[in-house]
């Protein structure tokens, strides 16, 4: 009777079942299920569901095959831990299934034992499966809240850094971006810095060797201006690199727009070459990006002039409209020298940026002969509303 059985569960000085299985062979087995129910622990770290149902299969078989569920307690410990596994592997009301699931099964084979195998009665049945899931639910239950509680957890910081490490990602591509944007801006604004001021000393250089035997004073003259334009090219050139050194915080200077286009005519004049200026609206007002896009096309315009048609008397047109802003660079044709026509050095990228520049702001750049055998090179930029949020957008 199973109230005969009761008093020596769990009692090291009595032996279930005496006399018929021996003891040394009771405790080999006892701990070889334990074992496997423990080997259920490592199975489950790869396969949650084979090793709960190793470590529930092993708490069960040695449940009929020992016929004593007070020596079984230990077992409850690698089952726990195998639904703790299991738990975290899904949602919080999967864990708690997997909980559920388990006290329900593990009921019931009590159940199986206590009335199938022990012939208990169904009050003395009801007694033993009470004592035991007292001592069987809490590990269980325990083990599928806190396997469910740290699976969410352990999924919210999976997401953490993968959002981390995407955001790392993200912000390396932004960097690289950057670093190769400002490589192209710095490439362009050496550009044209150098083909304004070098075809300026090439202009000075090529008049003085034409007056050197005519008039020396003079071509010695312009070969001092040749030295003054050279370190002023240098410091130039030094400027287009100086925020690429500068210590965070140092201000750089503005950048030019068509505001200055006045002082890129008198430094041109300057230099012995006739350029006429003509400013029609107000162009003080324009956004920062479209004001620097026209005074680069202007700079771009007057060093290849001067570069390509040495001599030729220039004119500059700044017109500014509600609607639109126009700029426009016109040359004559090359007048013949002794030293014949300047070669092609340019690299191509002056007219090519700006096109792209004007682009951008949904403008055009043209430019093409004239009839009368000079260049003209003209920007237009709208100044609607649409456009204007563009140029913002672009700067």
């Amino acid at each position: 009777m199973l109230s005969e059985v009761i008093p020596a569960w769990g009692m090291a000085d009595e032996w279930p079942r005496a006399g018929v299985i021996p003891q040394p062979f009771f405790v080999a087995v006892l701990i070889a299920g334990l074992a496997l129910a423990c080997a259920g622990i490592v199975l489950a770290r790869l396969h949650p569901v084979t090793g709960w149902l190793l470590a529930f299969g092993t708490y069960g078989a040695l449940l009929f095959a020992l016929d004593a569920p007070g020596w079984l307690d230990a077992c409850a410990l690698p089952l726990a831990v195998t639904v703790f596994l299991l738990a975290e592997r899904g949602p919080v009301m999967r864990g708690l299934w997997v909980g559920g699931v388990t006290l329900v099964a593990g009921g019931l084979v009590h159940w199986v034992w206590a009335v199938g195998v022990a012939g208990a009665p169904t009050s003395e049945a009801g007694l033993f499966l009470v004592r035991a899931l007292a001592a069987f639910a809490p590990l269980v239950s325990g083990g599928a809240v806190l396997g469910a509680l740290h699976g969410r957890q352990s999924r919210r910081a999976d997401a953490v850094r993968a959002e981390a490490e995407s955001l790392r990602l993200d912000q390396e591509r932004r960097l690289m971006q950057a670093r190769e944007g400002e490589r192209a801006r710095v490439a362009q604004e050496l550009h044209d810095v150098a083909a304004q001021h070098l075809a300026g000393l090439l202009s000075l250089a090529d008049a003085a060797v034409d007056l050197s035997d005519d008039d020396p004073d003079t071509a010695l003259a312009l070969v001092t201006e040749v030295r003054a334009e050279g370190r002023f090219t240098a410091a130039s050139i030094y400027g287009a690199l100086s925020d690429l050194r500068s210590p965070e915080g140092e201000r750089v200077a503005p950048t030019p727009g068509v505001g200055q286009v006045a002082d890129l005519v008198d430094r041109w004049s300057a230099r012995r070459t006739a350029v006429e200026l003509t400013v029609v609206g107000d162009a003080t007002e324009l956004p920062l990006v479209v004001s620097a896009t026209a005074y680069r096309a202007v700079r771009e315009a007057l060093a290849n002039a001067a570069k390509y048609a040495r001599g030729a008397a220039i004119s500059v047109s700044v017109v500014a409209d509600p609607t639109q802003l126009t700029v426009t660079v016109e040359n004559g044709s090359c007048h013949a020298t002794s030293r014949g026509e300047v070669a092609t050095t340019g690299l191509g990228w002056g007219l090519a940026g700006l096109r792209q520049r004007a682009a951008l702001l949904g403008g055009v750049l043209s430019a093409g002969p004239t009839e009368q055998g000079g260049w003209r090179v003209s920007v237009q930029i709208p100044l609607t509303e649409p456009a204007a949020t563009e140029a913002k957008a672009a700067h």
